[in-house]
């Protein structure tokens, strides 16, 4: 079991170095709106309020191994069918909790090595034989796991680049101090009812100031304003 044991390894640990920075807790406005999660307290007793992946993490911490054989490998059975449960790719829902399931990933790899190391090398039994499918499901899974997540990111990163608004083509059409930038930005609505408001004199000192501030805002801060479905997709790039 140890060969199968150093390929699953293999396989957390690349599921770690790809996503394992992924999740900068950027919140996301407007109807589309995410929030990458922060880190999960995997510590005490399973709440309601635990999602099922952290319950799973509770539940694969909480297994305790014994002295016989055939009980260990019920248990290595046990913790990798919960695992393998959790690993469905569900868009946003998954990217959002990517640290809490490569928590997973590590607490099962660590808790079946140790488990794995307590079985006898001359222990025939089929139940052996069911968790090595097991163990090779699992690598198949987490690999079309991994590729589902990186054409996931990939497609959508590519969209949010096509839709991506520029300082500045937004900076050059607020220089009349019309209003035009927000046709670019956000609505025509805004941009036509500052045309109408013109001839007031809020309305022009409220554009200046727009423009001015368009002009002194940095490029990560003109990102999060406007193109949040960039920044988003962005934090995901996968790690070369």
């Amino acid at each position: 079991m140890n060969i199968l044991n150093d390929i699953v390894s293999g396989a957390a640990r690349q599921f770690g170095r790809e996503f394992g920075r992924a999740g900068a807790n950027v919140i996301l406005k407007g109807a589309n709106s995410y929030t990458i999660k922060g880190v999960s307290d995997y510590s005490g007793r399973i709440k309601p309020s635990d999602s099922s992946i952290v319950k799973g993490i509770k539940e694969i911490n909480k297994i305790k191994f014994t002295s016989t054989n055939k009980t260990n490998v019920s248990k290595l059975i046990e913790i990798t069918d919960t695992v393998i449960s959790e690993l469905q790719f569900k868009g946003n829902d998954t990217l959002n909790e990517l640290k809490d399931i490569n928590e997973l990933v590590n607490q099962y790899n660590d808790k079946f090595n140790h488990g794995s190391s307590l079985i006898d090398d001359d222990f025939k039994d089929k139940s052996i034989d069911y968790l090595q499918e097991r163990r090779h499901e699992f690598i198949n899974i987490i690999n079309e796991f991994n590729k589902d997540i990186k054409n996931y990111i990939n497609q959508n990163l590519e969209i949010a680049k096509s839709k991506k608004k520029s300082k500045k083509t937004a900076s050059i059409l607020a220089i009349p101090l019309l209003g035009l930038q927000w046709t670019y930005l956000k609505s025509p609505g805004y941009t036509i009812l500052s045309i109408l408001l013109f001839v007031t004199v809020i309305v022009p000192i409220i554009n200046l100031i727009s423009l001015i501030i368009l002009l002194f805002m940095n490029q990560d801060k003109f990102d999060l304003e406007y193109n949040s479905e960039y920044v988003y997709f962005k934090q995901f790039e996968i790690i070369k």
